[in-house]
């Protein structure tokens, strides 16, 4: 049955769209030719490492006055760097950086209709960098031969964020109004490190702890576990749903493709619902109230707003940086106009980043994503089932997990 679903167009289509040859566009190309003289790894490391720290410590840099690292988009900065002294020869042509190609080229063009239609440069220009941090950033860590160095690099910068964590959970005070429901009553301190918000804060937890275990999966050593506990009690203060149903979902899809039998651990991740403040997280979303809510000035009516603005912009968008996040309050988006209710704006943030996707890229750059996602998770499999590595399935279970905190 399998040789003959081989033979079949059908495979042979999805084989072409998903899955990696042996070709590589990039072989013989003058320009990576040229750029020989800048082949230093290491350094590109350190550039990429620099990036992350950006990333990471955000809110820091302005609290210590150095508010300009931000501003002056350093971390952008340190990935073209980090991009030009990579080793070039290890540059693929594999099918996710196609897509991430695809994506690139939708951006721009995206941009510059929005440009042409009369919207602020600055707002799609700043969309479209934040859009090719994402890019840079895999295309660059991909060519980097050595994985294991590059996830103890970066567990061990998030280790002062783990700190920072742990104080604003236990010593830290009562958090934000705008970050606890009003009838989360139990939430008391979501912590948020230097994020911009707990929920960004969560998500980066939830990716360092994936790489911790399924690190520890392969390499036995110690440390993966000792990072693994901090890791998972700051994780929990941070009350972000959408990171711990990440968490879960990536690593026991990935846990099962290893070995289905360990199912039978399921029913352990239900002893987080003993915790009570974290019990009433997760129901709250089911209660009436919050679903009335969202129905108002919510997610739900900013899911149908969005929905009414993509009409607007089918094919490439309403522009990168012009809907639902912090470039497009910035920037007081007029795309806004174009939502239910004659422009009347409830929630500004969309708090899901495919739909922002689907509306400011359109469906060219959402299918190029969509495709970015599958072909990764196929080439990943593939690769886990030739080799073993526990390291394939992490990056299944950050994958997976990557998608599910972005709902």
């Amino acid at each position: 049955m399998n040789k003959i679903f081989k033979q079949s167009k059908t495979y042979k289509i999805l084989d072409f769209l998903f899955l990696d040859s042996d070709k590589n566009i990039f072989d013989g190309s003058r320009l990576l030719k040229s750029l020989k003289w800048s082949n230093y790894p290491k350094l590109s490391m350190i550039f990429f490492m620099l990036s992350l720290i950006c990333f990471w410590y955000e809110t820091f840099f302005a609290k210590v006055g150095l508010g300009l690292v931000q501003s002056l988009n350093f971390a952008s900065i340190f990935l073209l760097f980090a991009l030009l002294f990579c080793d070039k020869k290890k540059l693929r042509s594999t099918r996710p950086v196609i897509y991430l190609l695809i994506f690139s080229l939708s951006l721009l063009l995206s941009g510059l209709l929005a440009a042409i239609n009369g919207l602020e440069l600055g707002m799609t220009v700043m969309g479209i960098l934040l859009f090719m941090q994402f890019v840079l950033t895999f295309i660059v860590a991909s060519t980097y031969q050595n994985k294991y160095l590059l996830i103890n690099m970066a567990l061990v910068l998030t280790v002062p964020l783990l700190l920072v964590g742990i104080f604003q959970g236990f010593w830290g005070g009562q958090t934000s109004d705008l970050w606890v429901s009003s009838s989360e009553t139990l939430v008391d301190v979501r912590v948020f490190g230097f994020s911009g918000s707990p929920n960004v804060f969560g998500g980066l937890l939830m990716i360092t702890s994936i790489m911790a275990f399924f690190a520890f999966l392969d390499k036995r050593k110690w440390y993966y576990l000792a990072y693994e506990a901090p890791t998972l009690v700051v994780l929990v203060l941070t009350f972000s749903r959408s990171a711990w149903l990440g968490l879960i979902l990536g690593a026991a899809i990935a846990l099962l493709i290893k070995n289905w039998r360990l199912v039978i651990l399921a029913p352990f991740s239900l002893l987080a619902l003993f915790i009570p403040s974290v019990r009433q997280r997760l129901l709250t979303p089911m209660s009436q109230s919050y679903l009335v809510d969202a129905a108002i000035d919510g997610r739900i009516w900013s899911f149908n707003s969005a929905i009414e603005i993509y009409k607007t912009a089918p094919i490439l968008g309403t522009g990168p940086g012009s809907y639902g996040g912090e470039t497009a309050i910035l920037y007081d988006s007029p795309i806004y106009l174009r939502g239910i209710q004659n422009g009347y704006v409830a929630l500004a943030y969309t708090d899901n980043q495919w739909v922002q996707i689907l509306v400011q890229t359109g469906l060219i750059g959402s299918l190029s994503i969509a495709g970015f996602f599958i072909s990764y998770f196929v080439n990943n499999l593939r690769q886990y089932k030739r080799s073993g590595s526990s390291l394939c399935l992490g990056a299944l279970a950050a994958l997976i997990a990557l998608f599910v905190t972005g709902l």
